[in-house]
């Protein structure tokens, strides 16, 4: 019989926070905050009934103790946090070889000065200048948010014309003297993705944890309260600024269908449904 071998790390399971599984994540609590969110505290509520919003938390007694316990808590037991990421690649692979790399504002501007090759490059330069702060402060930043159908129905210019880095240097330039409008030639560069990427929760910055921390707070109290509040449908957003490794990326896909925020929210059919790496 095999020895165990002391040396070997031994594997944490893979726990996943999808925030489009609104029941599991909901039954989960009782897994992990069971010592925090008791039972009397939910019957305190339900005979109460507060208002349980996110942005104050005036409803939750000692809410000081609760929150920061409650954090730990879901991050002790959650080892990744599923998020979406809207983009419009040349190349699909590069993500599975190398991940998701944060902006290289670098790059991008050099990817501007090609595709606006026959606009007056003092003009390019200037609108390049003119960025120069924000492509320092968004350095090695990347957005993910919680579900893909909001990248779909919201957030739809990430897919139909890539960066919005490039974006503002397109939206900055203007129109050409024959009435382009700069923003609409990044259509013709590469191919409306979405990513499915798992987060290593170590990778979000604190203060996103708490926030996620909160909302899920918020539904859980609506549940204990049977008082339902508006505008709970927005998920999560993780501006992480560190490279995410390749094996995180899980999956990609091409929607056929986008909003379109850019062309008063019709539909944008997408011509482009296969990609390298589609089979």
């Amino acid at each position: 019989m095999a020895e165990n071998n002391p040396r070997r790390p031994i594997a944490l399971p893979h726990k996943v926070l999808d925030w489009r599984n609104r029941r599991i994540w909901l039954v989960s609590i009782r897994h992990y905050a069971s010592h925090v969110l008791t039972a009397e505290l939910r019957r305190r509520l339900a005979q109460e009934r507060p208002e349980c919003w996110s942005d104050d938390l005036s409803w939750l007694p000692d809410s000081e103790y609760i929150l920061p316990e409650f954090v730990g808590s879901l991050t002790g037991y959650y080892t990744h946090f599923k998020g979406f990421h809207g983009c419009r690649p040349s190349s699909v692979s590069s993500y599975y070889e190398h991940g998701l790399l944060g902006q290289n504002s670098d790059l991008l501007c050099d990817m501007f000065r090609e595709i606006f090759f026959d606009v007056p490059q003092e003009d390019v330069e200037s609108i390049i200048t003119q960025f120069a702060a924000r492509s320092n402060s968004e350095r090695g930043a990347m957005w993910l948010v919680g579900s893909d159908k909001f990248l779909i129905e919201q957030c739809g210019h990430y897919l139909i014309q890539g960066s919005e880095y490039l974006m503002a240097l397109a939206a900055h330039l203007g129109r050409s003297p024959s009435g382009e409008d700069y923003r609409f030639r990044l259509r013709q560069y590469g191919v409306p993705t979405i990513l499915e990427v798992d987060v290593p929760v170590k990778l979000v910055p604190g203060v996103q944890q708490v926030e996620v921390a909160k909302t899920i707070l918020s539904e859980w109290g609506q549940l204990a309260t049977r008082r339902l509040l508006p505008f709970g449908d927005t998920p999560p957003c993780y501006v992480v600024r560190q490279d995410i490794p390749p094996e995180c990326v899980r999956d990609h896909y091409h929607p056929a269908r986008i909003i379109d925020p850019h062309k008063g929210h019709r539909p944008y059919a997408n011509p482009f449904l296969t990609c390298d790496m589609c089979g």
